[in-house]
C-alpha cells in the first residue's frame, strides 16, 4: 500500500510539474500573435522542450520527465541534446533483496518534421545517448550507480503551433538499451514501448 501510494504521488507530482509548465508558458506567450505561415519559416530558431512520459522497466510501469534544448536548423530538421530522468522507481524483482531502480540518461537528438499544414505538424525525433542505472536496496538512504549503457529511441510526434513560441506535441516509440548487466538485469528488461507529452519554446 505505501508503495502504491508513493507511485501515486510520484505520478500526481509528475503531472503538476507539467501543468505548471505549461500553464506558465501559455500565459507568457498568448498574446503573441502569428499567423499558419509563419510555422513553416525556413529562419533558423532556437528551442527549450519540457517533456514528461510512462514507460516500462523490468515489467514495472514508470514516469520519465525529460528537457531538450537545440536548434531548428528550417521548417524540416532539428538538432540537439535531450536528458531524461525517471522520477518514479520501480521494484527489481529479479533480486532476492528488495532493490528499487531508477536511472537517468542524456545524448543527442535529431529530429525531422516531413509534414505541416498550418498549425499542424507530424515529427520524427530520434535520440543516442548514454546514462547510468541507479538501484537502493532495503536499508540504503539513497540511490547508487550500479551499471552503465548506451541507450536509443525513435518516435512519432503530432504537434500543434498554440502561439508564435509555444508548440504542443504528443507521441509515442520504442527505447532500445545496450550494456546493462548488473543485478541480473539485462537490457530486455530496460527495452520498451514510450508516450510522451511535449511542450516546446520556440525563438
Amino acid at each position: 500500500m505505501t508503495a502504491l501510494l508513493k507511485k501515486r504521488s510520484k505520478f500526481i507530482t509528475a503531472a503538476l510539474v507539467i501543468l505548471a509548465c505549461a500553464t506558465s508558458s501559455f500565459a507568457e506567450l498568448r498574446s503573441m500573435q502569428f499567423t499558419p505561415e509563419e510555422s513553416a519559416n525556413d529562419s533558423w530558431k532556437a528551442y527549450l522542450g519540457f517533456s514528461g512520459g510512462n514507460s516500462m522497466i523490468a515489467d514495472d510501469g514508470t514516469i520519465f520527465a525529460g528537457l531538450r534544448i537545440g536548434i531548428d536548423w528550417n521548417s524540416l530538421i532539428g538538432t540537439g541534446l535531450w536528458g531524461n530522468v525517471i522520477i518514479s522507481d520501480v521494484r527489481n524483482y529479479n533480486v532476492k533483496q528488495k532493490q528499487m531502480l531508477d536511472y537517468k540518461a542524456f545524448g543527442v537528438q535529431g529530429e525531422i518534421t516531413p509534414y505541416r499544414h498550418g498549425i499542424f505538424s507530424v515529427s520524427v525525433p530520434v535520440n543516442v545517448g548514454f546514462g547510468v542505472v541507479n538501484t537502493m536496496n532495503q536499508g540504503d538512504e539513497a540511490f547508487s550507480p550500479e551499471d552503465y549503457f548506451f541507450v536509443a529511441d525513435a518516435s512519432v510526434h503530432f504537434g500543434a503551433r498554440l502561439t508564435k513560441a509555444l508548440e504542443v506535441s504528443i507521441g509515442g516509440g520504442y527505447r532500445i538499451f545496450a550494456g546493462i548487466e548488473e543485478n541480473n538485469l539485462e537490457n530486455s528488461d530496460f527495452n520498451t514501448l514510450f508516450g510522451e507529452l511535449r511542450f516546446t519554446i520556440k525563438e
